[in-house]
């Protein structure tokens, strides 16, 4: 019959020493207990601490005064940004002539007498630009013509917008004007009114 070899423990129970290991657990827990209780240690970490406060709380105030720098030039430049558009508008009003003004706010108005108002006193403006620019004539008609001459590329605009005047101005009321057509005449005057230098 044939035997079967067994192979022995790697441990024996008689050789395992528990003490053994209850001294060397004990042995690592004590020196790790007078370590975190060394007061050097506790001194070392408090050193450091403190350098690390001082130096993340520099960082911050650092940081806080930065923003405001950047929060203080963004406010002046808006502002200086807000004030030369101001003095440009407030340029551009006093270059511009205060009745071609009402004429353009009349446009905007949600009234029809308005529209109409304001085509009446664009035919107003030119004729007097026109006697101004020393063209002869007695009415629009005979100051337009005069002009025709001179060469303005947008005299024939003019002529258009000054048909539909007279229109208003005899017709009244039963010749019907739009918002959109106030607006498009009002612009036939305006490109007139710059090629004179005016506006």
């Amino acid at each position: 019959m044939e035997t079967i070899n067994i192979p022995e423990p790697i441990f024996e129970p008689q050789s395992l020493n528990i003490e053994f290991f209850f001294e060397k657990f004990y042995i690592i827990l004590k020196a790790l207990f007078n370590f975190i209780t060394h007061p050097q240690l506790w001194s070392v970490l408090g050193t450091i601490s403190i350098i690390a406060s001082i130096v993340f709380l520099a960082i911050i105030i650092f940081s806080l005064v930065r923003l405001r720098e950047i929060q203080l030039n963004d406010k002046r430049e808006i502002s200086h940004k807000i004030n030369e558009a101001m003095m440009l508008e407030q340029e551009r009003n006093r270059s511009q002539n205060p009745r071609w003004h009402n004429v353009l706010s009349l446009t905007e108005s949600p009234n029809e007498s308005d529209w109409r108002m304001a085509i009446m006193e664009a035919d107003s403006i030119l004729e007097e630009l026109l006697k101004e620019k020393g063209v002869p004539g007695d009415t629009v008609a005979e100051l337009l013509e005069a002009a025709r001459s001179n060469g303005y590329p947008h005299i024939q605009d003019v002529w258009d917008a000054h048909l539909i005047r007279n229109q208003i101005a005899h017709q009244g009321t039963d010749f019907p004007v739009s918002q959109i057509e106030s607006r498009r005449v009002i612009k036939l005057y305006q490109n007139f009114f710059e090629e004179l230098g005016v506006n």
